[in-house]
């Protein structure tokens, strides 16, 4: 289910395998800041657990497999409770616009910088960011944000129930 306002070519633009959808920049980059957060975090309930990696980054090569891991991990005792993503940036020494134009989409500093983020009734949140972290304060921060992803989901079926 896409949110509000959100094209539904973007979703069939996804590439998705079974742990770690990859999604190219390129394909949300004509997205407003929000939309390309809202086109990454469609349904309540869910904790989104993103991480912005580009060609030539080498902690975004270290980091990959131990991503894959956790997302893998926490896939397997949660289920759809979490989504993982990568959503990646095409770079080369002559041409740099697309890392630009990511760090202004999502406003992030470095490779590889990973967000967590729930859906509310007022739109996509962020609960967590940061630049490089270990795995398990990411997955730390992830099983936090659960009962947050929860008691947003409760709240809209709440109102849907009261109209």
């Amino acid at each position: 289910m896409l949110s509000r306002g959100v094209s539904s070519t973007v979703s069939s633009q996804l590439s998705v395998d079974k742990v770690v959808e990859v999604v190219e920049f390129q394909d949300l980059k004509d997205l407003s800041d929000t939309g390309a957060v809202e086109a990454l975090a469609k349904e309540f309930g869910i904790v989104y657990v993103t991480a912005i990696t580009r060609d030539g980054c080498s902690g975004c090569m270290e980091q990959k497999p131990l991503f894959r891991e956790l997302a893998q991990k926490m896939k397997t005792d949660l289920g759809k409770r979490v989504h993982f993503a990568n959503v990646h940036v095409r770079y080369t020494e002559d041409d740099r616009q697309e890392s630009w134009n990511s760090k202004k989409v999502f406003r992030h500093a470095a490779y590889p910088t990973y967000l967590v983020h729930v859906r509310s009734k007022n739109g996509v949140l962020e609960v967590y960011r940061a630049i490089y972290p270990n795995m398990e304060e990411l997955e730390k921060q992830t099983r936090e944000s659960l009962d947050l992803a929860a008691f947003y989901k409760d709240a809209v079926w709440e109102k849907l129930e009261n109209v």
